[in-house]
């Protein structure tokens, strides 16, 4: 009878856990910085001026404040609808996001919230294996503590760094692609993968609010910023070993 390797097997079970533990970092990354435009006013503010909404859709920019902070609220789930009522500067008032026949705004609402609560989770997954598995690789028994500091450590750092190059790679095959491919058809085909149905083409108030232009800021600033993540993050990593042979002599 042959036996099993088991020792083959735990192999590869470890590398499928080290290169999870490689990967959760783009994700973390990206999921984060998501995260922090999805709620901050700032980001919706900027749009507002830059490309004169309230002039577009003849609603004051204080109204536009208070539709970005329901927006906010609604994605986090502290209001059960985004719809609010607001004033043009011809006194007409109106409930801003359309739901008919032609647009259906709100659902597309309710399908981007499910998209950030999903980012939502997997910014949590990939924080908890990123510190569930630091602490399992440092862990040891007092008796290995100078062989852990030789090497588990250094190892872990080694794994951050990989998860960083990981990241700057898919930031600059990402904008490759955008130089490559118009970004309205990388803006398109996002929509056709995120959304299993038509409501994100609207002609009501939602593309007024938030044009593509403002989207493709978006989506270069969000890519600056995790980039900049990972050189900072990438950076420590590295020179950890450098600190540690310096501290020794």
């Amino acid at each position: 009878m042959i036996k099993v390797g088991v020792p083959k097997t735990s192999k590869v079970i470890k590398a499928a856990v080290y290169w999870l533990f490689i990967i959760c970092f783009p994700l973390l990354l990206l999921t984060s910085t998501v995260r922090l435009g999805v709620n901050s006013m700032h980001t919706y503010e900027y749009g507002f001026d830059k490309y004169g909404i309230s002039e577009v859709t003849k609603i004051d920019r204080a109204q536009l404040s208070e539709v970005a902070r329901r927006l906010v609220d609604y994605f986090n789930s502290r209001v059960e609808t985004p719809q609010m009522i607001v004033v043009n500067e011809y006194g007409e008032e109106f409930e801003l996001f359309q739901e008919d026949d032609q647009n259906r705004e709100l659902t597309h609402l309710e399908d981007v919230k499910r998209l950030f609560q999903f980012n939502y989770r997997v910014q949590v997954a990939s924080l908890a294996y990123i510190i569930i598995y630091s602490l399992m690789s440092l862990r040891g028994k007092r008796s290995n503590l100078k062989r852990w500091r030789k090497g588990r450590w250094q190892d872990l750092a080694k794994g951050v760094r990989r998860g960083c190059v990981l990241t700057l790679a898919i930031i600059a095959v990402l904008g490759i692609a955008s130089i490559l491919i118009d970004f309205e058809q990388l803006f398109i085909q996002f929509h056709h993968v995120a959304f299993d149905n038509p409501w994100w083409m609207s002609s009501g108030y939602l593309p007024k609010l938030f044009p593509e232009q403002f989207w493709q800021d978006i989506a270069f600033l969000g890519a600056g910023i995790i980039a900049a993540e990972a050189l900072l993050l990438g950076g420590i990593a590295w020179a950890i070993p450098f600190i540690y042979q310096r501290r020794k002599h």
